[in-house]
């Protein structure tokens, strides 16, 4: 039964996220980016990935690759590097302050979008989600801790 309903979920999640995305590539065509380009940023603001090989790893794309996509994300004003005082043949990935903004105004888009689909639900259902969502929080924050260097998740609003 547990299974059943953990299957259930997920297909709702994936739902979720499909209905969100929809709306993901009209906004991006603003900045001007490819979407793999936008992937990364949010990505190395997230923490996820601090340096040129963890953004490969995680975008999927070879190591020779990812240097021309920071390449151009550095030419946008979008990205810093610096070196790592620990590996001095790596380096560091940073957003510029043009690059947060950028991927608040992306988080923005997303949140509004959310925003008007609770709008459509009923009050018992909006509570009902609070407190799932709750929940899950709590749950995920055991599985590991925060990245080193990423977002403080409980300072989420």
């Amino acid at each position: 039964m547990k299974d059943e309903l953990l299957d259930t979920i997920l297909d709702l999640d994936s739902r979720v996220m499909r209905h969100t995305r929809a709306g993901w590539p009209a906004s991006w065509v603003q900045v001007n980016l490819p979407s793999g380009h936008i992937r990364a940023l949010l990505i190395i603001e997230a923490g996820g990935a601090r340096t040129p090989r963890e953004v490969a790893d995680l975008l999927g794309i070879g190591r020779t690759s990812v240097t021309g996509l920071l390449d151009r994300l550095e030419s946008e004003g979008l990205l810093t590097r610096s070196i790592d005082p620990d590996d001095k043949r790596s380096f560091i990935l940073g957003l510029t302050e043009k690059g947060q903004n950028l991927v608040t105004q992306i988080d923005a888009l997303r949140r509004q979008q959310l925003h008007d689909g609770l709008l459509l639900m009923d009050e018992p259902s909006l509570e009902a989600l609070r407190t799932g969502l709750e929940a899950l929080s709590k749950a995920l924050s055991t599985l590991k801790p925060p990245a080193k260097g990423g977002p403080d998740v409980d300072s989420e609003d």
